[in-house]
């Protein structure tokens, strides 16, 4: 008797980096551009500083996921530096729940548990094409 398994297609990894780095440029302008209200709207004890230099932060990291979505075969170095990178965001913004989720309002915290889950659910797609990208 012969099983068939059914495979999912395979997602195209510089696709996953494409996207990455057009959501992480639209991200990074719209906190640098919205860094006051969306403070405001949170309910963060931060400075809204804080949104304005995460924005800042995103615009290089965009840069550098386009720039691995378009090479081929980039260095596995620069494939595990980008994972690591979105290791510690992610990481980072579970510490930022964990302290200041009482003081977050209700938008803040689906903001920043949302975001959180979407690089979280973007770095389970980058480790799972790591290999083809190598």
């Amino acid at each position: 008797m012969t099983t068939m398994t059914q495979t999912l297609p395979r997602l195209d990894p510089h696709l996953v980096y494409g996207v990455d780095a057009i959501v992480s440029a639209a991200m990074g302008v719209a906190l640098l551009v919205l860094a006051e209200p969306l403070t405001q709207l949170a309910g963060w004890t931060l400075p809204s500083g804080f949104l304005w230099t995460i924005g800042l932060l995103l615009l290089p990291w965009a840069a550098f996921n386009a720039w691995i979505a378009r090479t081929g075969h980039p260095a596995k170095g620069v494939i595990r530096g980008n994972i690591v990178g979105d290791v510690v965001w992610v990481a980072g913004t579970i510490a930022l729940l964990v302290l200041h989720a009482a003081t977050l309002s209700p938008i803040g915290l689906v903001l920043l548990a949302g975001q959180g889950i979407a690089v979280a659910g973007v770095l389970a797609l980058k480790l799972a094409g790591a290999r083809a990208l190598a």
